[in-house]
């Protein structure tokens, strides 16, 4: 197991006999690359033109859309940018476009810090290797810093690496468009049991299978009410399955964002265990749907990534 650093780009890699994690403290704390090393197969997803050893300053604020690059980000404290409370949130969140302070590091654990500019929140993320096992697991600490209790919004955001024919993984739950101007699978408004949606014809169709990039498809959709605390993805190729487990406590919501060449010509799906339902935090409040952080408290939650053969 290894732990090196590599210049300018601030890397961090974290490696046992079964798994390679790359993180950038620079970009976000994000974690760039998943590699299983019994496959060879590198899971997280980058735009073509992406340089791994370069890095970037960017103001918060900046468009996401605009410099997303790939890789496994967090989005906090919300998604929807705009006015909210007496607060400017920014284009989701802040903690994908800002560095982040290591706080300590072994081979097999790392664990970053932030402080928050748009909400008295300061972040802490650990990052714990299992010692043998092609697992990982990602533990959060919010601590509000003010007399107020904070809503908000907390989703990872992971860009799997797709190929034509790989599976969406997802327990029984409810799924959802989240905005059916977007989406160019399913076809009609409401609420149906996964894997089952119905099309702009009102035909039945299955989410699970990805299509290839020919077809120029995008989908985005929300879950609720899973039956059990896990989502990822099955890569047909390799035979492997990288899988999210989470308490639904902690994340009780699955975001799925799909753009099967049809979205600025990526090709790739973004797996999101969310806090929050829907994207606005102020419909979310309203609804009864917003994660809360109380006055001067810490707050903690959890995810576990595994790589699993069949």
């Amino acid at each position: 197991m290894t732990l090196e650093t590599v210049a300018p780009a601030q890397g961090l890699t974290l490696e046992n006999d079964g798994i390679r994690l790359t993180v950038r403290p620079d970009l976000g704390g994000r974690i760039d690359q998943l590699e299983d090393l019994s496959t060879g197969h590198r899971w997280l997803w980058h735009p073509p033109d992406y340089r791994a050893g370069a890095t970037r300053s960017l103001p918060v604020g900046a468009s996401f859309d605009d410099h997303w690059s790939g890789g496994w980000d967090e989005v906090f404290p919300n998604d929807a940018a705009g006015p909210f409370r007496d607060r400017d949130l920014v284009d989701h969140g802040e903690l994908w476009s800002q560095a982040w302070e290591i706080r300590e590091q072994s081979p097999t654990c790392l664990t970053l810090a932030y402080q928050c500019q748009t909400v008295p929140v300061q972040v802490e993320k650990t990052i714990q290797l299992d010692a043998r096992l092609p697992q990982a697991t990602l533990v959060y600490r919010f601590h509000n810093q003010s007399e107020q209790a904070i809503p908000f919004l907390f989703k990872h955001h992971a860009a799997i690496a797709i190929e034509a024919g790989d599976e969406i993984l997802l327990p029984d739950c409810w799924v959802e468009p989240a905005f059916l101007e977007f989406s160019k699978v399913i076809g009609q408004p409401g609420k149906t049991r996964f894997p089952k949606a119905l099309n702009a014809t009102g035909e039945a169709i299955d989410l699970r299978v990805i299509p290839p990039p020919e077809s120029r498809l995008q989908e985005f959709y929300y879950t609720s009410e899973l039956a059990e605390g896990y989502c990822g993805i099955r890569h047909r190729r390799s035979q492997s399955t990288l899988l999210m487990t989470f308490d639904r406590q902690d994340f009780p919501y699955v975001w799925m964002f799909q753009s099967y060449g049809g979205w600025r010509d990526h090709y790739v799906v973004v797996v999101e265990p969310c806090t929050t339902l829907p994207a606005d935090l102020d419909t979310a409040c309203r609804n009864g749907t917003a994660a809360w952080l109380p006055a001067q408290a810490s707050q903690y939650r959890r995810l576990t990534l595994t790589l699993q053969g069949e």
